[in-house]
């Protein structure tokens, strides 16, 4: 598939699967009964669109792809406890891989890379790769354009947040996300500039969007603390598969400094830094991320 072809493709459609409990949608690029070869979880205020442009290269190449809404996020049921921990994430994605043949080449972008860390650290034998796109790791570098997440932490912030945006368009919060992800955003896809668009305003309204931002960022942070078995870099240590690890240097959320420290954790692993490249590669730079990704399940870097 060109690459032409693909940004003009729209995104795989989806449907609710109940998953660990909850009805949480899921876009195949099969038939729900296919097993799958490559899940794809998202970041924090991200969304299975995410994905579009990976999945239809990675699909190009004779595999099947998944990627899933999070709890509370894109589609997704809220969960009714309010619990959006990062091992209540996890969950979430070993419930869905548990049902598939065999392990799986597990992808996660940002927020999602903390989760299919601990996926991967604490079910071994469902991974058989994992790719981890600008992960959230203890090493976040703060800047004033990240006030949404800092919002996070303070008290009331689910409230804080749905006034400050979520009386803004659809359209204004799209750009202003894409703004903060992309390193440069002329390369912003128009049709998934479109599609963000109308998941969002598909989301407007919904009673636990703030909510399941808020506490997903603050159980992010849990994780961040440098004591235990669940501080994150304990977590990657632990990780058995082989591991591909790509940042970008225009990277507004996650410092790519960060690099040479997963690179000493993983050992054999790979590091890869994207020059000009933001928050979110998969999207950015689809092409180099699934080439890059197809040589990691090959084997062949």
């Amino acid at each position: 598939m060109t690459s032409q072809r693909t940004a003009e493709s729209p995104a795989h459609p989806g449907k609710y699967e109940t998953i660990d409990g909850l009805d949480l949608f899921v876009r195949r690029s099969h038939d729900p009964l296919t097993s799958v070869d490559v899940v794809m979880i998202h970041g924090l205020g991200g969304m299975s669109t995410n994905w579009s442009d990976l999945m239809h290269l990675q699909v190009s190449r004779g595999r099947t792809v998944a990627a899933m809404d999070l709890p509370g996020f894109g589609r997704s049921e809220g969960d009714p406890g309010n619990d959006y921990s990062l091992d209540r994430h996890a969950r979430a994605v070993i419930a869905l891989l548990e049902v598939q043949d065999g392990p799986v080449h597990l992808v996660g972008n940002s927020l999602g890379g903390a989760i299919v860390t601990t996926v991967a650290a604490e079910r071994p034998e469902l991974v058989s790769t994992l790719t981890l796109l600008a992960p959230a790791l203890p090493h976040f570098r703060l800047r004033a354009d990240q006030l949404p997440i800092l919002l996070g932490l303070l008290p009331n912030a689910p409230r804080l947040l749905e006034r400050t945006l979520g009386a803004k368009s659809a359209e204004r919060r799209v750009d202003e996300m894409m703004s903060l992800c992309f390193g440069d955003t002329s390369r912003i896809n128009p049709q998934r500039r479109a599609e963000a668009v109308t998941e969002h305003r598909l989301r407007a309204g919904l009673p636990h969007i703030w909510e399941a931002f808020v506490e997903s960022s603050r159980g992010l942070g849990r994780h961040f603390l440098p004591w235990g078995e669940n501080y994150l870099w304990n977590r990657l240590d632990r990780v058995e598969a082989p591991v591909l690890c790509i940042f970008g240097t225009l990277d507004r959320l996650v410092d790519p400094k960060v690099a040479g420290r997963v690179a000493n954790t993983i050992g054999g692993g790979t590091v890869v830094v994207l020059p000009g490249v933001g928050h979110t590669p998969q999207m950015e730079v689809p092409v180099t991320v699934d080439r890059l990704l197809d040589a990691h399940i090959l084997g062949q870097l």
